[in-house]
This record gives C-alpha cells, structure tokens and sequence, in this order.
C-alpha cells in the first residue's frame, strides 16, 4: 500500500471513554459487534470511568476549536488536508515528530525493525560430503515498551562468545508500535496484527522454514501465537518470565488487575496503573515524557556526564500512546486468553516449550510458570532463584546463554 493511499485511509479511532452501546462505530469503521473477532479486549470498554464528565467537556472544546479553525470545511485545498492527514498519522500532540520517530512513514512498504546476526556458516551450503550445514534460524521477541536492543544490547554478545554460535542465525525485531519500528494510528496493535507484521518483516523475506523461539514478558503472548500459527516449523520455544493466567471468563480482567493494579506507591506502580487505567492522563503522561524525549535525554547527558544512555531509558520513550495502549490492553490483557489455546497446539504435536521464571519477578507472579505446568506437565519450568523480571536475563547472560543452547540442541 502506497504512503498516500495509506493517509486516505486513515481515520481517527475515538477514544474509549463511552461504553459499547453508546459507541456506533469502533476504528476502522467495524461495529464494536466485531470486537471478539478482531481481538479487541474487553478492558479497553470494562474500566471504570472517573473522568466522563471531563472528557464530555474535552470533546465539546476539542470540536469548537476544530470549527474555528476551519477543519474539515470546504475552504482546505488539497495541500492543506494531505499536510493535515500526516501531522494526526505521525505527529499527535502526545507524540513526537522528530525524523527519528517518523522515518518510517518515508517508505512505501514499512517493515519492522529488524537486527540480523547471520551465522558464519551462512555462506557456506554444503560440506565435503555433500550434507547440509546444520544452520538454525532464532527469533526472538521483546516485551512491552522496549525494543530489540534487550536481545542485541545484553545476549547477543554472550552468545557470539560461544562457537556454537556460528550454526544460528538470529533475529531481533522491535515489535510493532515500539523503537524503530511504524507506530500506525489506523491500527489496533491487536495480537494478530504484531503476529501478522513478524510474519512479513522476517519470516518471509528471510525464508525462515524452521526456527526457535525465545520471547520475554508479554512478548510471550506473541509467540505463543506465533508458535501455535506455524507449528510445522517451530523447533523449540523458550518463554521467559510470560503473564499466563489459566483461560476461564473474565480472564482479561483478572491479568488487569494482577499485572497492573491501581497502586499509588512505589512510584513505577503508579504510573504503570495512570497508562493503564486512564486512557486521557496516559495521553498526558506520553506528552511529557515521548514528545520530549530528546530534551530529557539531553537534560539526563548533561546530569550525568554520560553520552550514552541505557536503552531501557531510551525504549520507554519510543512509542506513541495509541500504540502502547492499544498493545497493552489488546496483547497482554486479551492476549493471555489465547495461551492455553495455543499451548494445547503445541502439546498435541510434542513441541518443545521451556519456561524461565524469577523467583523474585515483581512484575509477574512468580507462580506462572508452574501453574502452566500444572495444566500442561509437558512444559519444562526452570525457577531462578532471587531473580526478578528483568534480572532473570541480565547479570546472568552467560547462563542464560549456556541455556539456550542447550534447549536449542535437544530441539534438534
């Protein structure tokens, strides 16, 4: 789809503020009827609203400004309306518009954001005695508001100290909505559509017939479902520290309020539940610290006397709110009851899934991991002891990598 048609296409998704009823039309002109089909979670319409009357009044204003303005009236010549349509795709006034956060609206054919470490033995395909080389391909998944550069910036080089090594080709994408990968505003970030973009940005132009997969957070989400749409080719699948919650009605609003309860203290607890809760104040919250991520990590060099800062400070800021919170609420809420769908695919054909837990893990309940075994005894489960969601890998990456190789070999 060529850009232009791309900005034709696109329409401003309303807030979701109203309750279902109320509301004729979701994004995408499907009727919220759909919302079951399309993957739509039902925490983005199930929150309570505490700032209704607020919001009344925010569109009351919004709409008069947009009529003094001219917006939308017969007077906007073309130019006008094609400079109006990019400014709400790429720029909205929650987001930044800065050439690095919008470079990929200049190709007509955004993928995602891809780092590729090939194996040394790539070139070669064959040996003296004729056999295939043993090249496996490994694609591996971030979680929430982060990128790539948790693989490529902490793993990578540990793995690359390891002959084995050169018999893998690996790959890191930053997930769609998140650091240099597009950030659409006609999309839903629903679990089909991250699976559909992996699918396009590295699966087909790579030829991937076969791989291994290793996912951290709610990046286990998607490739569970991954995993569970290519089964044929899944050789091993490796989920660390993943949110799973047993499928069962009301599900989605059990992990809600598991994952991210409405807390005022410690302080990472209070903003986790504002951009979770509160649609409007999330919005805010992104105006703050997205649009002017380059003045605060200007503002935080010049503190510090550091030049380069550490990447899980620069992936918080590299999105855009409509893609945080639709992938939040979409992925990780919505997302947790399809695991036990796709768990039992993967079962059923005798694929090998391996669990990393922390033991310490705040984020997550520590207990996921074996209660997912309880259900499905064919899940391998390793509890780190004193680990917690993000230390289960870092301070630890020549273990974990000694791990994965070996998941990696007994898959094969």
């Amino acid at each position: 789809m060529s850009k232009s048609t791309f900005l034709r296409k696109w329409k401003a998704s309303p807030c979701y503020c109203r309750s279902k009823n109320k509301s004729e039309n979701g994004s995408n002109g499907k009727s919220f009827e759909s919302h079951e089909e399309i993957g739509i979670s039902e925490t983005l319409h199930g929150r309570e609203k505490k700032l209704k009357e607020l919001i009344v009044l925010l569109e009351f204003v919004e709409k008069l400004l947009n009529k003094k303005k001219g917006v939308g009236s017969a007077g906007y010549n073309s130019r006008n309306q094609k400079n109006a349509a990019v400014h709400r795709l790429g720029n909205r006034w929650s987001d930044c518009g800065c050439d690095s956060c919008i470079s990929w609206m200049k190709t007509d054919d955004p993928k995602l954001h891809v780092v590729v470490k090939e194996a040394a033995s790539q070139a070669i395909t064959e040996d003296s005695k004729g056999n295939q080389n043993p090249t496996e391909n490994v694609i591996f998944i971030h979680g929430i508001l982060s990128s790539s550069s948790f693989w490529t910036k902490t793993l990578f080089p540990k793995l690359s100290e390891s002959k084995k090594s050169d018999d893998y080709s690996m790959f890191a994408m930053d997930l769609l909505g998140h650091g240099k990968s597009p950030k659409p505003m006609d999309n839903l970030y629903t679990l089909n559509d991250h699976v559909e973009w992996i699918e396009n940005s590295v699966i087909s132009p790579f030829e991937l017939n076969s791989f291994h997969l290793v996912a951290h957070s709610m990046g286990c989400i998607i490739a569970l479902a991954l995993a569970a749409k290519h089964s044929k080719s899944i050789k091993s699948l490796t989920l660390v520290a993943p949110p799973y919650f047993p499928s069962k009605d009301g599900v989605e609003f059990t992990a809600i309020n598991c994952l991210t309860p409405k807390k005022l203290w410690p302080p990472e607890a209070f903003l986790s539940s504002v951009m979770t809760w509160y649609e409007h104040l999330g919005r805010c919250v992104c105006l703050i610290m997205c649009r002017n991520h380059r003045t605060w990590e200007r503002l935080i060099k010049r503190l510090t006397g550091v030049r380069d800062l550490n990447f899980m400070f620069l992936d918080l800021t590299k999105h855009t709110h409509h893609s945080g919170w639709h992938t939040t609420h979409n992925v990780l809420y919505r997302g947790v009851k399809h695991m036990d769908r796709n768990l039992e695919t993967l079962m059923k054909l005798r694929k090998k899934v391996h669990v990393i837990m922390g033991t310490k893990d705040k984020s997550v309940p520590p207990d996921c991991g074996d209660n997912m075994k309880k259900k499905f005894p064919d899940v391998e489960v390793n509890n780190i002891p004193n680990a917690g969601h993000r230390s289960v890998l870092f301070r630890r990456e020549k273990d974990f990598s000694q791990d994965l190789f070996r998941i990696w070999e007994n898959a094969s």
